[in-house]
């Protein structure tokens, strides 16, 4: 949990009071929850949260109480939430059906608890079922995944394109898996040579890549494309020399989506050469409801983004998150009920 303000001041409660649902919500008992990179800001102070908070936002659980005027649900229900509790219903955003954009929501694990917990409490309202047959460790991917999907909607991602996604974190390889499924005749992954060992795993599930500061992008790009250059393009480090490297590598019309939150300040971006070829970029933030309901069919239909998965136990979660922080690991996971 975040005790206080300020870059730091993360702690596990040992004596955290077990959460109660109010009307409308339901307890969950948590079986998995990822580190995302909104963690890692949070711990430096660089994304707005509201201490003393539990942090995790990316879970998976079965319902354990259900509060008054919950229905449709049972205790026993395997699920996962999305991330818009407490938006406001009345902003533009959210008259126009777009809750997962509130500017007033508190979602958990940083506005109001999450799941880096044995329980936390949810609105049922928010709650998607995990399929049965799709794995735990599958289904806490169930938010990035959603988050992918949003983003190449936006992209409008046409069978046998070619693509390439700059990036080899979590969101990265997901939205990799995610292209390929989609119809993508051949995907690209790029990153730098700090991320060694996610770009190994993105080889190791059939993607050709790219060591970004050791090789000439330009001309490995255009040899696979025959100096055409890629239809599309997923950015998902939220750097602006990613971004300019992403409009490069487009062919003419071509399309890129952002959807990295980097953290990095301003930079210089080739906007001048977007322009020249009549590209069309896009930004993407969080997910929407329907895409939730799909990712989870797509595991269901044999998607698995369990591979990018490590487990640790909640009391290892410094080790957990040094990991993440140092790109040893794609996606850590830390599962409350296991221990070493």
């Amino acid at each position: 949990m975040k005790t206080a303000k300020g870059r730091g001041h993360v702690t596990l409660a040992t004596d955290w009071p077990a959460p109660s649902p109010e009307p409308g919500w339901v307890v969950i008992d948590v079986i998995a929850c990822g580190i995302c990179g909104t963690d890692l800001h949070i711990v430096d102070d660089e994304h707005k949260n509201w201490p003393p908070v539990v942090l995790g936002h990316e879970y998976v659980g079965r319902i354990v109480e259900l509060g008054p005027d919950v229905s449709g649900w049972a205790v026993g229900d395997r699920v996962v939430c999305e991330q818009h509790t407490l938006a406001c219903g009345r902003c533009d955003a959210c008259r126009r059906g777009a809750i997962h954009l509130c500017a007033h929501k508190r979602s958990p694990g940083w506005g109001i608890n999450g799941a880096f917990a044995d329980q936390v409490a949810l609105p049922a309202n928010l709650l998607h079922r995990v399929p049965d047959g799709v794995a735990d460790l599958a289904a806490v991917l169930t938010e990035p995944s959603a988050i992918c999907l949003t983003g190449l909607d936006r992209l409008g991602l046409r069978a046998g394109e070619r693509v390439a996604v700059i990036g080899p974190g979590p969101i990265g390889i997901v939205s990799a898996l995610l292209a390929r499924r989609a119809g993508a005749a051949e995907v690209l992954v790029l990153g730098r040579s700090s991320s060694a060992d996610r770009l190994d795993l993105a080889r190791e599930l059939g993607f050709p890549t790219v060591t970004t500061d050791r090789e000439d992008v330009l001309a490995v790009v255009a040899a696979v494309t025959g100096g055409v250059g890629v239809d599309a393009v997923v950015e998902s480090s939220g750097a602006a020399e990613a971004l300019t490297t992403a409009i490069r590598i487009s062919r003419s019309l071509g399309r890129v989506v952002c959807l990295g939150i980097g953290g990095h300040g301003p930079g210089l971006v080739a906007l001048d050469e977007a322009v020249s070829r009549s590209l069309t970029v896009h930004f993407s933030l969080s997910s929407e409801y329907s895409t939730w309901d799909r990712a989870l069919r797509l595991m269901a239909a044999g998607y698995d983004p369990e591979p990018l998965t490590r487990s640790y136990p909640l009391e290892d979660w410094a080790d957990a998150f040094a990991d993440v922080a140092a790109r040893r690991v794609v996606k850590a996971v830390i599962m409350p009920g296991w221990s070493r």
